[in-house]
C-alpha cells in the first residue's frame, strides 16, 4: 500500500468569508461528521502520520473541531490546521488542551477589515502549547514584492514581536524566516487555484508520492488544489484506501507523475509543478 507525508482532509467545505483569490466552491457545502471522520481516520492512519484539516473551508467553523483534534490523538496523527484565525481567539482556550494539534497556518492575507486582526492572533498564539508550530502565511505578493496589506502586517509583526533590523530585512527579502523558535513567516506570490484550460505542460508533481487529499463528501483526490473533485479516485466513505489505490485511474495517474507526464487535464493546466 502507498504510504503519504500528508493527507488532506476537508472536514468542511464552509468558510466565514469570502476572498477573491479563493476559487469558488462547485460541490455542496457541507460538514463531516463525526462518524465520517473517524472512518476516513481508521483508513488514513493506514498510510501516514500526519493530516491537514483542509483543502477548501474553514477548519475552525466545524462546530466538533475540538470533537475531532481527540480523535486524531486516538489515532495517533499530528494534525496540522490551516485556518484565516478569524475564530482562533474564541477557540484558543480548547486548542491548547489537544495533543494532536502539532502546527497552525494562519493565512494573514483575508480581504476583510477586521479590527486588530492580526495582533488578535499574535496575542492568543501565546497560550498555545510552545511545542506547537506556528506559521504566518503571506500568500499574496506580486512579482515575490510584498503588497500594501502585506506590508502592513510585516510591520505589526515587527512591533509585536520586537523584531532585529535584520529579522526585519529578511522578512521584506525572503520568503521564510524564523522569527523565534517555533514561530515562522512563509511569503509567496498569490496562487491561482487550477483549472482545465488548454495549457499543458510536463513537470514534476508530489501528488499520490506524499499526498492525497480527501474532499468533505468523501471523494478522494490527488492532491489538496482539486477542490471540486474533477479527478475522482473514489470515495473513501464506500471504499478502502487500499481499494482506491489498486483502481486503473489511480494507478495510471501515479505512474503519469512518475514520467514527469500528467496525463489528467487539470493536472496539465496547474501551474503549482513550476514553483520553485
Amino acid at each position: 500500500m502507498d504510504k503519504y507525508k500528508k493527507v488532506y482532509i476537508e472536514i468542511t467545505n464552509s468558510c466565514n468569508l469570502n476572498c477573491s483569490f479563493c476559487s469558488p466552491v462547485k460541490k455542496e457545502k457541507r460538514f463531516m461528521t463525526e462518524e465520517e471522520f473517524e472512518h476516513v481516520l481508521e483508513e488514513v492512519s493506514k498510510v501516514t502520520k500526519v493530516i491537514y484539516l483542509h483543502v477548501k473551508g474553514e477548519p475552525l467553523l466545524h462546530p466538533k473541531i475540538i470533537d475531532f483534534l481527540k480523535l486524531a490523538e486516538k489515532y495517533n496523527l499530528k494534525v496540522n490546521l490551516t485556518t484565516n484565525g478569524t475564530l482562533f481567539p474564541k477557540l484558543v482556550e480548547k486548542l491548547k488542551d489537544c495533543k494532536a494539534l502539532h502546527k497552525i497556518n494562519f493565512s494573514l492575507h483575508c480581504e476583510q477589515n477586521i479590527p486588530n486582526y492580526e495582533e488578535e492572533i499574535f496575542k492568543n498564539v501565546q497560550k498555545l502549547s510552545p511545542d506547537t508550530v506556528i506559521i504566518y502565511r503571506l500568500w499574496t505578493l506580486q512579482n515575490n514584492k510584498l503588497d500594501e496589506k502585506s506590508t502592513k502586517t510585516v510591520e505589526k509583526l515587527e512591533k509585536y514581536y520586537e523584531l532585529s533590523p535584520e529579522t526585519v530585512d529578511k522578512l521584506k527579502t525572503e520568503n521564510n524566516v524564523k522569527i523565534s523558535s517555533t514561530i515562522y513567516v512563509d511569503k509567496d506570490n498569490e496562487f491561482i487555484w487550477p483549472e482545465i484550460t488548454s495549457y499543458k505542460s510536463c513537470g514534476y508533481c508530489h501528488a499520490l508520492k506524499t499526498q492525497i487529499a480527501i474532499l468533505v463528501d468523501g471523494t478522494v483526490v490527488p492532491c489538496c488544489l482539486d477542490s471540486n473533485g474533477i479527478i475522482d479516485l473514489g470515495n473513501i466513505y464506500k471504499e478502502s484506501i487500499e481499494e482506491i489505490q489498486n483502481k486503473e485511474r489511480y494507478q495510471k495517474l501515479k505512474k503519469s507523475f512518475q514520467d514527469r507526464k500528467p496525463e489528467e487535464k487539470l493536472c496539465q493546466s496547474c501551474t503549482f509543478k513550476e514553483r520553485k
